[in-house]
């Protein structure tokens, strides 16, 4: 691992960027696929997809996907060039990658010897990523594609939160507490990273990635000519997939009844009234209704991102959290 330094003049810090990328998803899902002790986390989703991906060959995304994380080759998850896309857009924008990045991509990955399945890549390159991308849209139709709305609706509530932490706080807020290996002083963000830069040659400006399956590693794509992109963890990935109960002050419980604290402490991020009722094991409606009485008593604001809609905790609202959080200190 490295120290990667970023000089974030004013023209980045005005060009921050929030986007989020399926391509990319199918290309870290992948990865906990094949290593499912390190990721615990998702044990439920891999429970639901492996005999539905056990009877499949892999290869080359296998080969691609199993390198250690700050090899990956970007032309396999090229920065997405808009904030929402289709997973189709990204598959097209793959399939135009230049045979001369394919290349030198594929060397700097490999400088020790190819394997096998990876020889195409140098041998043909276009025929190379359409062999790559058909595996890949065969891995979202069967382990993805059944989970993207609450998997889409997650990271945009990332998007939310660290949106209004740059509006009200500016970088220093932005960056607080995305991953323990990015930190932000004086104008300068560092990463710790293996991703190879020669420190120089860059585009202006900075994309942020909240990814569900990145969890726990941070990624840099910062070589010429992509954009340069950190993918960090989103929050809240633990209650995607899990049934259980929502830690909670026990003094909030007594004070606001055991359901609407734990939606209220649910709320710490937004959310959407489904991705809060299948994190709770609660029914939207039984949420709806904890939802519309916690804003009656203005502790949480409204926000809406094209068709849906977000509810997070408001100064009032996380004042109140705060309080029963240090009961015990």
């Amino acid at each position: 691992m490295r120290r990667v330094q970023i000089r974030l003049g004013p023209h980045d810090l005005s060009n921050v960027r929030f986007v989020f990328s399926p391509l990319w998803e199918c290309v870290v899902a992948f990865r906990v696929w094949l290593d499912p002790a390190r990721h615990s986390i998702f044990l439920p989703w891999l429970s639901r997809v492996k005999r539905k991906l056990a009877a499949h060959d892999w290869e080359p995304l296998q080969s691609l996907a199993s390198v250690t994380r700050g090899s990956i080759p970007d032309f396999l998850s090229p920065p997405p060039s808009t904030p929402l896309p289709e997973l189709s857009d990204e598959i097209t924008h793959l399939l135009r990658t230049p045979a001369s990045i394919v290349l030198a991509e594929l060397a700097l990955t490999y400088p020790r010897g190819v394997p096998r399945a990876i020889r195409l890549g140098f041998e043909a390159p276009k025929r190379f990523l359409q062999d790559v991308a058909s595996i890949v849209e065969k891995f979202w139709r069967l382990a993805l594609e059944p989970e993207w709305p609450i998997i889409r609706q997650t990271l945009e509530g990332e998007v939310l939160f660290r949106a209004r932490a740059l509006a009200f706080g500016g970088p220093g807020d932005l960056f607080r507490d995305i991953h323990r290996d990015v930190s932000y002083e004086a104008g300068y963000l560092t990463v710790l990273t293996d991703c190879l830069w020669e420190g120089r040659k860059r585009k202006r400006g900075i994309l942020l990635m909240p990814s569900v399956f990145s969890w726990p590693d941070v990624f840099l794509a910062i070589k010429f000519p992509w954009h340069p992109c950190i993918t960090y963890p989103a929050s809240g990935i633990a209650d995607i997939w899990s049934d259980s109960v929502s830690a909670r002050p026990q003094g909030l419980s007594e004070l606001l009844g055991e359901t609407r604290a734990r939606v209220l402490t649910q709320l710490r991020t937004p959310r959407t009234t489904v991705t809060a009722a299948r994190a709770l094991s609660l029914s939207p409606a039984a949420v709806s209704e904890q939802i519309a009485t916690l804003r009656s008593a203005g502790l949480l604001e409204r926000t809406r991102m094209g068709r849906r809609v977000f509810y997070s905790l408001n100064a009032n609202g996380a004042a109140l959290l705060s309080v029963f959080a240090n009961e015990n200190s």
